[in-house]
């Protein structure tokens, strides 16, 4: 589940609002509560999850600034120009009673089926997946899915785990202005391509 909870949400991680939607196409096709909206973007179901169908133990946390809140749907930006969008159920836990504030930093624990379990205000941070294309001493390049190029800047502070060369896929936090906070490894996206 959480490599298909990561494949998803690089899909859906797309621009929701007014844009071209990352492997909306390519993405695997396991649930057909997913609808598309009027351009061609995946967003979670019409139905809001209650958070049963949910497991907690396959989330993922996700960080990002905040866009939008409307009817039980928050939309984040997790890396500049791509976004997610998340809906939020009676099990949603909200720390300290936060609920959200467009334009704030949030962190996110999302569920495989795109449903907001815990919501929390965040330090400044973007979340990237997508294969190292460049490796240097000082800094990483990351491919995400869309083929967008994100240049990382290592530091004496950046969290790894695992070591990581060309072509290995990984997860990385990092700020908006590009210092990696963290880069672990993640498995490749499941199903064929086109499915």
């Amino acid at each position: 589940m959480k490599r298909q909870l990561s494949w998803t949400m690089v899909g859906v991680f797309s621009v929701l609002i007014g844009g071209t939607p990352l492997l909306a196409a390519d993405r695997p096709s396991t649930d057909d509560s997913r609808s598309k909206g009027s351009q061609g973007v995946q967003t979670p179901g019409s139905t809001p999850q209650t958070g049963d169908e949910a497991s907690t133990k396959d989330a993922e946390w996700v960080r990002g600034k905040l866009l939008k809140t409307a009817d039980g749907l928050y939309t984040v930006e997790t890396s500049p120009g791509t976004q997610i969008s998340v809906r939020t159920g009676s099990n949603t836990k909200y720390e300290a009673d936060y609920k959200g504030v467009e334009g704030d930093w949030v962190a996110a624990l999302v569920s495989p089926d795109m449903h907001l379990e815990t919501l929390k205000k965040a330090t400044p941070a973007y979340t990237v997946e997508g294969s190292v294309l460049n490796v240097d001493k000082e800094f990483f390049v990351v491919k995400d899915s869309a083929g967008k190029e994100i240049r990382l800047n290592i530091g004496n502070d950046t969290k790894f785990q695992g070591a990581h060369k060309v072509g290995d896929r990984v997860r990385a936090e990092f700020t908006p202005d590009g210092k990696a906070l963290s880069i672990k490894p993640t498995q490749p996206p499941v199903g064929p391509p086109g499915a």
